[in-house]
């Protein structure tokens, strides 16, 4: 079988080099890459991709084998509740090149006038401060400080003009990535002793946009690849999976310049918005904080899979409840966005192409619950005054998950730091099968500050806790019990 060449591309052109990209990862060629190339064709424009792998190690292959080429399947469930899977030819990466290998190549990138833009995913710890970076490694272990390099470069190369300044996207997920990135390159300019008016142009003359990203990217269909290239015609080293939904914030707070690259002019799901503040709220409370709050509830009660939990008639109530009642009410952007939002992820629970492990989701769930849920926990008590119904359920399932207090829980032990995970076990140890060693328990577990940030332990919270424990251990848990336990509230 052929590999997949430009007549894959059905007549499509090629765009010219204009957008220098750090990662060469699934994530990235399935979204922003995948969003460029929709934006090319849908406006007649030529945004090219040059990538610059990052890490000196990572995939033998490389997409200059394909000549940049490659496809992604966009698969899930529609609004109709059909089941869909798009394949569609991406173009818009041009050539990759290795910063290990050709760290020359990666700085003439930065002299070429062609190239404005910048986009990165470096993975979560990407941006990061490493303090014995030099000038003149070649190149720089980290990412920041290879940036600052090249921004040297750049400035050199045009004389410090203005106008050369980059617009650099950052999607690493980390909360305000490209503030981040800003504070570390100034950081290194600084320390490596580099020219006052180099600084200032960094700070005056380029732009670092904040964002928001939001596909779940399986990546390589290694289970059914070799039927979808029989069914393609080609071969595809590089194809990738990803999800029907797709959603791109990038933040223009007030001040930074308009954004060079206009995807959002032709594609509905980017956003511009002086403040991703409200959108980051809206995916940690209603999409991670569903995933949080039914994962200890599931495990418990024997099921395995999200898709499984959500497409019962127990877990698709617990979930619309949850949001409708315990979630949307705390968020502030309109109500309609809100709930069209909610219903977008639980198509994405559903989706039959993707199989999500609740086991792999219970990593660190503690601190998960603390960072999705509390919130809204505490401001339902503070609105309502008595606890949420549904998160305190959840909340109570995860003292029974990590105590092991379930049928099958050797197959499922706790996955987190041992000193958490020691602190449980101690808290547990409490319960002497006495109601007061038990309410001793429930009252330690919700007063235990390294798992909340603080303490939660009040008397209605505990005794609701200690309620739901109490039936959720009292005997083996099954998604029928959890359905009366709902229904019961």
């Amino acid at each position: 079988m052929k590999t997949i060449d430009a007549s894959a591309l059905n007549g499509r052109p090629r765009p010219r080099a204009r957008i220098l990209q750090w990662g060469e990862g699934n994530f990235l060629r399935a979204f922003v890459d995948w969003k460029i190339d929709r934006m090319n064709e849908a406006g007649g424009l030529d945004w090219g991709v040059i990538v610059v792998r990052p890490i000196a190690g990572g995939n033998p292959h490389w997409l200059n084998e394909q000549d940049g080429l490659y496809t992604v399947l966009s698969r899930g469930v529609a609004d109709d509740g059909s089941k869909v899977s798009e394949a569609r030819v991406v173009g818009s990466v041009l050539k990759e090149i290795g910063a290990y290998q050709h760290w020359d190549e990666v700085l003439e990138l930065a002299r070429s006038p062609e190239i404005t833009v910048v986009i990165s995913n470096t993975t979560d710890a990407g941006i990061a401060y490493v303090p014995t970076v030099k000038y003149d490694d070649a190149p720089q272990a980290s990412f920041p400080a290879k940036m600052t390099r090249l921004l040297h470069e750049r400035w050199t190369a045009f004389a410090g003009k203005a106008d050369a300044g980059w617009q650099m996207i950052a999607c690493e997920l980390i909360d305000h990535n490209g503030d981040e990135l800003r504070r570390i390159v100034l950081q290194h300019a600084e320390e490596w002793g580099l020219e006052p008016a180099f600084i200032a142009w960094v700070k005056e003359a380029n732009a670092f946009y904040n964002t928001l990203v939001d596909r779940i990217v399986p990546g390589y269909p290694k289970a059914d690849a070799e039927a979808i290239e029989q069914e393609l015609g080609y071969s595809d080293r590089f194809m990738t999976t990803g999800e029907l939904f797709h959603f791109f914030v990038i933040e223009q707070k007030p001040g930074q310049p308009d954004l060079r690259l206009p995807l959002a002019a032709h594609d509905q799901q980017t956003v511009v918005v002086p403040d991703a503040t409200p959108y980051k709220a809206r995916k940690v409370a209603i999409l991670n904080g569903a995933h949080t709050a039914l994962c200890a509830l599931s495990l418990i009660s024997g099921v395995e899979t999200v898709g499984e939990a959500v497409t019962t008639p127990v877990g698709a109530k617990f979930l619309d409840r949850l949001l409708a009642e315990e979630v949307i009410p705390f968020l502030t952007l309109p109500k309609d966005e809100l709930k069209a939002f909610a219903d977008a992820v639980l198509r994405r629970f559903a989706n039959p192409y993707i199989r999500h492990l609740w086991y792999d989701i219970s990593l660190n769930g503690l601190v998960k619950y603390q960072t999705r849920d509390l919130d809204r926990l505490t401001a339902y008590m503070d609105r309502h005054g008595k606890p949420a119904p549904l998160l305190t359920l959840s909340l109570a399932s995860w003292l029974a998950f990590y105590l092991g207090r379930f049928k099958g829980s050797d197959a499922y032990p706790p996955r987190d730091a041992a000193e958490i995970v020691d602190k449980v076990k101690a808290i547990g140890a409490l319960d002497d099968s006495s109601a007061k060693g038990r309410e001793a328990m429930v009252s330690a577990y919700l007063g235990e500050t390294a798992f909340w940030g603080k303490s939660i332990d009040t008397p209605a919270l505990r005794a609701a806790v200690l309620a739901d424990f109490t039936a959720l251990t009292q005997q083996p848990m099954t998604f029928e019990r959890l359905g009366a336990l709902i229904d019961a509230r």
